[in-house]
């Protein structure tokens, strides 16, 4: 249809009303505030100081997302569950629940667990040091106290103990081993301190890593030995452990406090939101200045519960000046069974104010693409009874409740199309086929073209009354006009074997677009530039012929879907569980293909529309409205 009109709000209201003003548009959701030239009109402002929300949120957020659900959802029922509806009168009162009491408590009990698991990683560090010398039965006491002599534990290469042997031998030391792991030996050397040099020269030729027990010397309590500490970690361990199991409890006990904790998130989302709302008004003394836009359709529904809220508000809805028009957001109105389709449109970006809202015109233009592309019957209802399950139970809101609208029209699109020029899981019912693409592509081929023709004229039309809404009706009827009038004609002239009359037509739009494409007052500049412009037909023809993509898509879909067909027919011959193979393969396979035309389908459609249909009318770059409104994560408020 077009673009809704909007209407420029300015509110001016006591300064002590603003935040709750500012609260009560959030519950309404039809006005959006704009910054002011704080500057220019001398106004104080207040920015958003959000820090403390931001802090909160954080917090509240991780212990939403470390507790358990209190009744667990898995898979399917979980994306279908709708979301905790909440009154928006109770937002003050979810705000005085003691959530920063639970919070605080899960996170003393969280950091008492992370410090359990911390002394277990460092209990586990020392199991691993202490366990090849499990062994070495002599008290560890018993290795202080010596005034001549050296003790040193060691790890060498079991192939180096031989050599290390030999040459200690010849040394007032001795060498004994403690335990053997893989290529590695552990050593216990005594030597003569006298004798410090010649040995450690020795210990020099060999790559030994040498272990010390002095930190474990200061935690003895008797004549305890390696095996003695490693049983006393393995029970400090399992104390940890147990400790670690009561309090994953305790916080698990805390899961009562989850949906309280998810409805306080949202609210403290919508605080912080209100205080950003709060900083974009202009401030005096005691007054307060806020402005922004309401869709003309709500602006006696805004004026009216403005009056409602307070008799000290003072509001002015008048119509945008001229400066202000570009400024103005973009609000896409379209009859409810064309909505879906905006979806597309957005995704390319909104049109610019007072331009043309693309939508109704790409909608049947979709709708038909999508399904020639997938041309598949039993993936369209597939696609339709997903989308409209998924629509009926978890009821969604907004752009996803567009989206799986769109997914249910292309669904039904496919099982239209594919009825007529496809078939049901692989398989065609003949006697409603229209024209069979992989038999006979020709007339596939020429209805694609047929209508990429018919949509590459349609974005001329549109471009005149785009040019006529400027002004320039003499470019708009002349040249637009003229290559409305030229295309047609000179198609229909070939094709009608060279009627006189069409012939006339082809020579009079290419005059209009020859003597008017050019602004030149120059009589040659302007005929020349008007022959360069008549070369723009091949920009028509390329165009056209790019929506020969309808029948290749189509065609693939097809194939795919006799191939899997066709393996399942062979898997069917197995012995014993062939008929398992041939179900799982006629499963996965036309999923896949689903999945990938689908896609595909998706894509190339908007291709279509983006480049060949927007390139000669549409003008992107409009502002989307964004009113204050409540903002819902895990909760949705209702008024």
């Amino acid at each position: 249809m077009a673009i809704a009109p909007v209407k420029r709000m300015e509110v001016l209201l006591p300064k002590d009303e603003l935040e709750g003003f500012i609260s009560y548009l959030q519950e309404l959701g039809v006005a959006q505030l704009d910054p002011l030239p704080y500057e220019e009109l001398e106004l104080a402002s207040s920015p958003a100081e959000v820090a403390d929300y931001e802090r909160w949120l954080g917090r509240i957020n991780h212990v939403i997302q470390s507790l358990p659900e209190t009744e667990p959802k898995k898979g399917l029922e979980k994306l279908l569950t709708p979301k905790p509806k909440y009154s928006a009168s109770l937002r003050k009162v979810l705000l005085d629940y003691g959530y920063e009491r639970v919070v605080e408590d899960y996170e003393e009990l969280e950091a008492k667990r992370a410090q359990l698991l911390q002394n277990i990683k460092q209990i586990e560090r020392e199991k691993e040091f202490l366990s090849p010398l499990a062994a070495f039965q002599v008290p560890l006491r018993s290795l202080n106290g010596f005034n001549r002599c050296l003790l040193k534990i060691a790890e060498v290469k079991a192939e180096d103990v031989p050599g290390l042997k030999g040459q200690l031998a010849d040394q007032p030391a001795a060498i004994s081993v403690i335990s053997a792991e893989k290529n590695l030996t552990y050593v216990l050397i005594v030597y003569h301190q006298s004798l410090k040099e010649e040995v450690e020269a020795i210990f020099s030729g060999y790559k030994l890593n040498f272990i010390s027990l002095e930190p474990y010397l200061s935690r003895l309590k008797g004549d305890e030995k390696v095996s003695d500490l490693l049983a006393g970690l393995g029970q400090q361990k399992a104390q940890a452990g147990a400790e670690i199991s009561q309090l994953e409890k305790d916080m698990a006990g805390l899961a009562v406090h989850r949906s309280p904790l998810m409805a306080v998130y949202d609210v403290l989302l919508n605080e912080k939101q209100k205080l950003a709302g709060v900083s974009l008004a202009g401030l005096t003394e005691k007054t307060a200045w806020l402005a922004g836009w309401v869709p003309v359709a709500q602006a006696d529904y805004l004026a009216q519960k403005v009056s409602q809220f307070s008799p000290n508000i003072y509001l002015n809805l008048r119509e945008p000046k001229p400066e202000e028009r570009d400024e103005a957001p973009v609000i896409l109105d379209n009859p409810q069974l064309i909505k879906p389709f905006e979806v597309v449109t957005t995704l390319y970006g909104l049109p610019r104010p007072g331009g043309i809202d693309p939508t109704i015109y790409l909608a049947p233009f979709f709708f038909v693409f999508v399904g020639l592309c997938l041309s598949e019957g039993g993936y369209g209802l597939v696609m339709a009874l997903l989308s409209l399950f998924y629509l009926k139970k978890a009821e969604p809101k907004g752009g996803t409740r567009l989206f799986m609208t769109l997914l249910f029209y292309l669904g039904l699109s496919n099982m239209i199309f594919g009825t007529l020029f496809g078939g049901w899981f692989g398989f065609p019912i003949k006697p409603l086929v229209l024209i069979d693409p992989i038999k006979n592509p020709i007339p596939y081929l020429i209805l694609s073209l047929a209508l990429g023709f018919i949509q590459v004229m349609l974005s001329t039309f549109l471009s005149l009354v785009k040019e006529f809404r400027r002004g320039n009706k003499v470019t708009a009827i002349a040249v637009k006009g003229g290559w409305l009038l030229l295309l047609p004609s000179l198609l229909f002239y070939f094709l009608l074997k060279q009627p006189p009359l069409l012939g006339i037509l082809t020579l009079v739009g290419a005059a209009g677009i020859v003597f008017f494409s050019s602004p030149s007052r120059n009589i040659f500049a302007r005929f020349f530039n008007g022959l360069y412009a008549l070369y723009g037909i091949t920009s028509y023809f390329s165009d056209t012929l790019s929506y020969s993509r309808l029948l290749a898509l189509g065609l693939s879909t097809g194939v795919i879907a006799m191939v899997v067909n066709s393996l399942v027919q062979i898997a069917w011959g197995f012995p014993f569980i062939g008929w398992l193979v041939a179900i799982l393969i006629f499963a996965g396979g036309h999923l896949f293909n689903l999945a990938i035309g689908l896609l595909g389908g998706f894509v190339h459609s908007m291709r279509l529309q983006f480049v060949e249909f927007f390139g000669r009318f549409y003008e992107g770059g409009g502002k989307p409205f964004q009113p204050v409104k409540l903002v819902n994560k895990y909760i949705e408020f209702i008024r």
